[in-house]
């Protein structure tokens, strides 16, 4: 052997070792892309998964939103119709003190007075009967001499000083 083959083998030793080499990179790259191939499918999976699982939630919160919407309009309802109630009991309640405070309201209590009365005598006035309770008697018994309620006139009780024929005494009444 001389020089030229002794060099020609040992390149080709060199050149096997490459290819070698080569070859042993390229089956390891192979079973990377192959794993990596793997990993990006199952990701793909479970990102479906995920968006599905979006959507179905946000149909709930959809769902949700339209009965909300239901129930407040609901409300708004029953807000405006116990808006309407309120005026119309108001209107009850001035009617039912104008009438308690004028005519009617008086004779009821005269009719009251002498019903009454006339029961006290039927007994002889040996028995004695028990009064009415206040809140069955109309607001206007116990002022039959046409005086109006300081109450009514919006003056606190205590702060009331009693008239005698037109002028005041000057003395808080009891």
């Amino acid at each position: 052997m001389n020089a030229g083959q002794v060099a020609a083998l040992i390149a080709a030793v060199a050149f096997a070792v490459g290819v070698c080499a080569a070859i042993y990179a390229l089956l390891k790259l192979a079973r990377l892309a192959t794993e990596a191939t793997r990993y990006l499918t199952g990701m793909q999976q479970r990102t479906d998964e995920l968006i599905e699982q979006a959507h179905t939630a946000i149909d709930r919160a959809n769902d949700q939103l339209t009965r909300t919407e239901v129930i407040t309009s609901n409300v708004n309802e029953v807000t405006a119709n116990v808006a309407e109630l309120t005026e119309h009991m108001s209107a009850l309640a001035s009617l039912g003190r104008a009438v308690t405070a004028g005519p009617v309201g008086k004779a009821a209590a005269l009719a009251y007075g002498v019903r009454r009365a006339v029961s006290l005598r039927r007994d002889g006035g040996n028995r004695r009967v028990a009064p009415a309770p206040r809140a069955a008697l109309p607001p206007a018994v116990g002022r039959l001499s046409g005086e109006r309620s300081t109450v009514r006139q919006g003056i606190g009780a205590g702060s009331i000083t009693p008239r005698v024929s037109g002028r005041t005494t000057g003395r808080p009444s009891r």
